[in-house]
């Protein structure tokens, strides 16, 4: 009776426990790696974002508010003051930041255009 309830446990545990283990086990790694990437997907773009958001308002304090008050900020100088703020953004995020952006969103130049049009839009109604 021994041998027999032994082999029964045997199979079940062969059949059912140790697929049941590894299913689990592959559902937790599948579980963490989404939490990770998840992870670094917010880092990126708040990095990214944060630095739009600085590149804006350096550009918006050393050069527009100047020919504002010189009633000089002409469709020419909204241009380059755009151009200022992309090549700082450029200088300063990472090429995994850029590569992310890229992968996820697309033309990082179009993204980065969008972004810093919408930062001006936000800090004018602010």
């Amino acid at each position: 009776m021994n041998e027999i309830l032994i082999n029964i446990l045997s199979v079940v545990v062969t059949v059912v426990v140790i697929p049941l283990i590894t299913w689990c086990g592959t559902e937790l790694v599948k579980f963490i790696q989404t939490k990770t990437n998840n992870v670094k997907a917010s880092e990126n773009l708040t990095l990214a974002t944060n630095i739009v958001t600085n590149a804006v308002k350096t550009v918006f304090q050393t050069y527009v508010e100047a020919l504002k008050k010189n009633g000089s900020f002409s469709i020419d100088a909204q241009d380059e003051a755009l151009r200022l703020a992309k090549d700082t953004v450029k200088r300063q995020i990472s090429d995994e930041v850029r590569n992310y952006i890229t992968a996820n969103y697309g033309d990082f130049n179009t993204w980065l255009t969008s972004q810093i049009e919408a930062t001006i839009n936000t800090l004018k109604n602010q």
